[in-house]
């Protein structure tokens, strides 16, 4: 004969599935955007990087830590929600090439303050950069950071 479960499981059952239902809704992936075809050859224009249009992770591969503060400035400008988007990818990038924990944390901040003031033309650009699928210590270096900014909105 099966038993019924008591009162004490079936509290417990519900609790776990409003523990799951709140992190599948925290860890939700946003809508996948990706940077315009425009504003990437712009960008890239402007700075005379070398770019072609199979390059999937185009700022990684381009985005130069010493050109960071244009990139700043450049972004500041901005009134174009795709250039902004682009922009910010190269910023993340250039700022994962950044050694010196001083200087990590000082542009860390800068471009914290832009994607709070962004954050939905940058939400999934930090849930991506959060590498939730993976290990910290296996992730880029603005993934903690970018967890507990993805912690404060979500």
């Amino acid at each position: 004969m099966k038993q019924k479960p008591n009162l004490i499981q079936k509290s417990i059952n519900r609790l776990f599935l409003k523990i799951y239902d709140f992190i599948d809704r925290k860890n939700k992936k946003p809508e996948t955007r990706f940077g315009t075809k425009k504003a990437i050859e712009e960008l890239v224009a402007q700075y005379g990087y070398e770019y072609e249009g199979w390059m999937q992770d185009w700022p990684l591969e381009i985005a130069d830590f010493r050109e960071i503060e244009n990139y700043f400035l450049h972004y500041d400008e901005q009134t174009d929600d795709d250039k902004k988007f682009s922009l910010m990818e190269m910023l993340i990038f250039a700022l994962t090439d950044i050694e010196n924990d001083a200087d990590f944390n000082k542009y860390w901040e800068l471009l914290r303050g832009r994607l709070i003031k962004d954050f939905e033309i940058h939400v999934f650009t930090v849930f991506n950069c959060c590498c939730f699928e993976q290990e910290l210590s296996e992730s880029w270096n603005v993934a903690p950071n970018m967890r507990l900014l993805w912690n404060e909105f979500k």
